[in-house]
């Protein structure tokens, strides 16, 4: 089969095409009297109906479809049109998932359609569906092509793939020739493609780690891809290739770019926001001068900055083609590529957020900042005399027939957008003399640099040029400016804290006895070494989902730290316990109860601390990290703004108010596809793995309306709900740009901290001869009282200031410039004397000193020495001060 091969996807390709008829060929292309072809340009290999020699592919192919009276159609009703046709051959039409991808870890956002029915459990992926086949209008967020939205007419960095999915082929779904026959008849009939204009490319899809991979076949016209239709066919074990038991079909149609082609425009953007473009553009501060545009958006097709070594040279030869001036292109073309990004940015934003995603300096956040500044930069830099916002409702608007949600997310929206151009704005405020200041050096700009100056004064690659073109300067920035800025798709993998531990031997898996909450058992050792014990099973909650492990006890010995390697728990005992928990050896657990039940309340409290923050501040806010020890507990928030007092107090009385109410906490095994459907994704919120069974924690009130439901493996009050008790705030804080940090007590922590405030507060009261309550007005009336003594004292001083200076004055009569006094006073006195003996004779030099040996010496505006020089050079080694030409300080040591 695959033995030996390379997973490269070079290597892939040319071993599938060595088999094209095992890989690529379909009954369509045979009935249809497809034929197979070798591109000249690319060498890639391609089926079509007709004898040519080129692909197709729009990296060397112009545009050849766009329409002198284009048809728009609204891409609501497109939809149905292309839903229609799929659900006609068997297809279920199901709802999108979250452009968040909540369900897969390793990823920010959701990519493709496919993902929605992946799940990685072990490292290993499996499917979960709800119909087979099915299809789904589901939003995809990507941001590597960032640069060449508003370019290249095609690229945008919000679209739906509409998916079209058929699952563990060959028990059930469908495979090749079904996938190409439904493709080719929906082309030509509903999209009216002429089988002459058709080719189909040969390919190889891959996952990023080539954990699955298989052909693909890519769907061309008119220099357009229309569709790529992918088999999943393979997944690698161990490096190598073997077959998948149940292999997937994946099309992802791009629903925007079957939309374009079936519309005829000269770019996508005409396309999609046809409507919105056709209200919008009256308020831009130029004209959209269609025709110029046309002229070079036939050849815009050629400009992908992500493929493209020396694209400034390239982008020069293609204006050339176009018979257009560089002056016409940046005055006249460039403003409405630029209106073009803004709309599909708004598009972005308005799908992540309302999806619970916020602009941010870490993770996908970053990406999303990053179009949020460059359409308000844009907006600047073109004097649009447009709003994003104006832009979003609009777009909501249209979409509401198919996503309704985004109307019910505006007003998140516009606080999100105000808030972030606000910064914008602050971060901005130095960019003209720092880009300046660039062009003065005049060297070229690396990707690094590039980076840097975007986060730390919100400079973008386009207001660099936009700068430099203004003044008349050339400056290099490197192609593909983005790579260094825009984060990759996939998300960094945190470093747990795990015990690295060498068995040498097999261990079996460790029974489980917490989940009982037995708070003893008799258990055997299996394995030890120095402070490390390994026995048959525990009643011990090793450390895992941000709750603190158990304590207690192993044979009277004390357990400080529990944790799990692999299928096996650890027990880290306080001293060395090798020689009495040798192997064999009989143990007696017993877990700090105490302990338990305050972890416990805290684990549960913290979901109740989750719901609240999303009741009070909204979906957005997402849980983003956790911890759950015994004598506090914190949980971590996504918003996009510090908590203000009020926010903490409507979490804590909505957190507490649930608990009064009576709340019942239950623990169910789950289907993971069933607790989808049931709970939907924030059974995600705690960070819980997918898995085939789950251990879903579902808190409800007494009149069982869900409060929370999560993935958790941490030991909660199930029948214990009291433990929780009341719930306490003790401080909030901003740990990184988008999340809040939320540090709380519950239960017997809760107590014991309001008792430590009381005994706290009584000692306060005490000191200040004050009732408790009264505290507050007393100290208030007592720095009201220093206020008034500091200001009788400050008024003293500046009496007693110009009575000094009036004797120097005195003194200095006749005596020349140069005059050094002895005093009594202190310093603070002595230098408001010099600065008024100065000013009303501004020749002098002042030097005062005193029995504490504290020095000062000022210099007058019109004096020709310099007070530190005359310090130095009066009282010699013995001063040891600083100070400048005008005054010095110091003592004499």
């Amino acid at each position: 089969m695959l033995e030996g091969i390379k997973l490269d996807k070079d290597e892939l390709r040319k071993e599938f095409s060595r088999n094209p008829e095992k890989y690529y060929s379909v009954k369509t292309f045979e009935e249809e009297g497809f034929s197979r072809h070798t591109c000249r340009i690319c060498g890639k290999n391609f089926w079509s109906a007709v004898e040519r020699d080129t692909c197709d592919d729009p990296g060397h192919t112009e545009y050849s479809f766009f329409r002198d009276k284009p048809r728009p159609i609204g891409y609501v009703e497109f939809w149905k049109r292309f839903s229609g046709f799929f659900e006609k051959n068997g297809h279920a039409s199901i709802k999108r998932y979250p452009v968040v991808s909540r369900w897969r870890q390793d990823l920010y956002f959701t990519i493709a359609s496919i993902q929605d029915f992946q799940r990685i459990e072990n490292g290993a992926m499996t499917f979960e569906y709800s119909d087979n086949p099915l299809i789904v209008p589901q939003m995809c967020l990507r941001f590597g092509d960032i640069e060449n939205v508003g370019v290249t007419g095609r690229h945008l960095t919000s679209f739906m793939m509409a998916g079209q999915h058929a699952f563990n082929y060959p028990r059930e779904g469908y495979w090749r020739d079904r996938t190409i026959e439904l493709n080719y008849k929906f082309l030509t009939t509903e999209l009216g493609v002429k089988k002459e204009a058709l080719t189909y490319n040969e390919d190889v899809w891959a996952m990023g780690d080539f954990s699955e991979f298989g052909p693909c076949l890519e769907s061309f016209s008119g220099g357009a891809e229309l569709v790529n239709s992918v088999f999943t066919q393979f997944e690698s074990v161990n490096g190598a290739a073997k077959e998948l038991k149940g292999q997937v079909v994946d099309v992802g149609w791009g629903l925007e770019r079957i939309l374009w082609f079936y519309t005829g425009f000269d770019n996508i953007y005409e396309a999609v926001f046809h409507d919105i473009i056709g209200r919008t553009k009256k308020k831009l501060s130029f004209e959209m001068d269609d025709v110029l545009f046309r002229k070079f958006a036939r050849y815009a097709s050629e400009l992908d900055v992500t493929e493209i070594k020396g694209f400034k040279e390239k982008e020069r030869r293609l204006l050339k083609k176009a018979d257009m001036s560089e002056n016409e292109y940046r005055s006249r073309v460039k403003p409405m590529q630029a209106y073009y990004a803004i709309l599909d940015h708004v598009h972005t934003l308005l799908f992540a957020v309302s999806d619970g995603a916020l602009p941010s300096n870490i993770g996908g956040g970053y990406n999303l900042r990053v179009e949020l500044r460059r359409a308000l930069g844009f907006i600047s830099e073109y004097e649009m005399g447009i709003g994003l916002m104006d832009i979003a409702e609009q777009q909501a608007r249209e979409l509401k027939g198919l996503y309704p949600e985004l109307s019910e997310n505006l007003d998140l929206l516009s606080r999100v957008i105000d808030i972030e151009a606000k910064r914008y704005a602050k971060s901005t405020e130095n960019a003209g003399k720092i880009i300046n200041a660039l062009l003065h050096k005049g060297r070229p700009l690396g990707k690094q640099e590039l980076r840097t100056l975007y986060e730390s004064n919100g400079v973008t690659p386009e207001l660099i040029s936009a700068v430099a073109h203004k003044e008349g300067k050339a400056i290099e920035l490197p192609d593909g400016a983005y790579d260094g800025i825009i984060e990759g798709d996939f998300a960094a993998k945190e470093k747990a804290k795990k015990l690295q531990i060498d068995f040498k031997e097999e261990l079996p898996k460790t029974e489980q006895l917490y989940y009982q909450f037995k708070s003893e058992a008799d258990a055997k050792v299996l394995w030890s070494q120095e402070r490390h014990v390994v026995l048959d099973k525990t009643p011990f909650y090793p450390e895992g989902g941000g709750q603190a492990a158990d304590h207690g006890t192993i044979n009277g010995m004390d357990v400080e730290d529990v944790q799990k390697v692999g299928n096996v728990i650890v027990h880290v005992m306080k001293s060395n316990a090798d020689k009495d928990l040798c192997k064999g050896k009989r143990a007696l657990c017993k877990v700090d109860m105490d302990r338990r039940g305050r972890l416990m309340a805290h684990h549960t409290a913290t979901h109740l601390i989750s719901a609240a923050a999303r009741a009070v501040l909204g979906k957005h806010a997402w849980q983003e990290g956790a911890r759950k020890d015994a004598d506090k507990a914190h949980i971590d928030i996504a918003h996009y703004d510090k908590l203000s007092d009020d926010d903490v107090k409507a979490i804590e009385d909505w957190a507490n108010g649930a608990v009064l109410n009576g709340i019942t906490v239950s623990v169910n095994e789950m289907e993971r596809g069933e607790a989808e459907g049931k709970y939907g994704f924030t059974i995600y919120q705690g960070h819980g793995v997918p898995a085939k069974r789950m251990r879903i924690v579902v808190v409800t009130d007494k009149r069982g309306e869900l409060i929370d439901a999560e993935a958790c493996g941490g030991m909660h009050i199930a029948g214990r709900e009291s433990l929780v008790g009341t719930i306490k705030i003790i401080n909030t804080s901003r740990i990184s740009d988008g999340v809040d940090r939320i540090e709380f007590v519950a239960g017997k922590a809760a107590l014991e901290y309001f008792q430590r405030e009381h005994k706290e507060l009584g000692a306060s009261a005490e000191l200040a001869n004050s009732e408790r309550f009264e505290l507050h007005s007393k100290i208030e009336k007592m720095r009201s009282d220093y206020s008034a003594v500091n200001k009788a004292l400050q008024d003293r001083d500046d009496e007693l200031g110009r009575v000094i200076a009036d004797d120097i004055l005195s003194l200095a009569k006749g005596k020349g410039t140069e005059i050094i006094v002895e005093r009594s006073e202190g310093r603070e006195v002595l230098r408001k004397a010099l600065s008024a003996v100065v000013k009303k004779r501004a020749e002098l030099t002042v030097l005062a000193k005193n029995g504490a040996g504290e020095v000062v010496c000022m210099s007058g505006a019109d004096s020709s020495r310099s007070a530190i020089d005359f310090a130095k050079k009066k009282l010699g080694g013995a001063f040891k001060g600083g100070g400048s030409k005008s005054m010095a300080e110091g003592i004499i040591r």
